[in-house]
């Protein structure tokens, strides 16, 4: 999966557009949540989030939970809200145009952060990986998934991915492969501690 867009430039309309008609509901957005375990009330946030698809999906599965979805383009947060609202889901999810580097959320307010191929366009990763820890309860997780091929193309391995977490903090690394159909990602979850002693 490969994006006009230079990573460096925010999204535009059209790219937007493009992005959510070839990859919105991609099954990267669903198998890293499949391949976990959830409470229906855990307060849940997407970094990076899209078209909004990963939190739809994982509306079955936190059926009472607080869902925030944060985008750092305009454009691409519009489809998130058009498409949530299609679905007869406004209202279930929160949406804020923001950076990974700038969480809208309160400190230790989430039981679980997502960033579904999102972390390689983050603009500075430790600034944002210490907002996630921030954000996050102690024990907390943070699910980072990313294609093989997108690691590849911006020269990032997974060994670089866990030592950045580590450095930022978090321990109990689990790292796995998912694949469904053509699809393929690379899924590392990632724990604050519970004892931040």
């Amino acid at each position: 999966m490969t994006s006009p867009a230079n990573q460096d430039e925010p999204w535009d309309e059209s790219t937007a557009h493009w992005y959510a008609s070839q990859y919105g509901d991609w099954p990267t957005t669903w198998m890293p949540i499949r391949a976990e375990d959830w409470r229906p009330q855990e307060t849940v946030v997407d970094i990076g989030c899209g078209t909004g698809s990963s939190l739809r999906h994982l509306l079955a599965y936190c059926p009472d939970g607080r869902l925030v979805g944060v985008e750092p383009s305009a454009a691409m947060l519009t489809i998130a809200v058009e498409q949530t609202q299609q679905a007869d889901l406004d209202g279930r999810i929160e949406f804020y145009c923001a950076p990974a580097e700038a969480l809208p959320l309160g400190d230790a307010s989430v039981d679980s952060a997502l960033a579904f191929s999102s972390y390689h366009h983050w603009q500075d990763v430790a600034l944002g990986l210490s907002e996630v820890y921030r954000t996050l309860k102690p024990g907390g997780r943070l699910l980072l998934a990313e294609e093989p091929e997108i690691l590849a193309l911006h020269g990032v391995s997974l060994a670089d991915i866990q030592q950045q977490l580590r450095v930022a903090g978090f321990r109990e690394l689990d790292t796995r492969r998912l694949t469904h159909g053509e699809a393929v990602c690379e899924l590392i979850v990632a724990y604050k501690p519970m004892n931040l002693a």
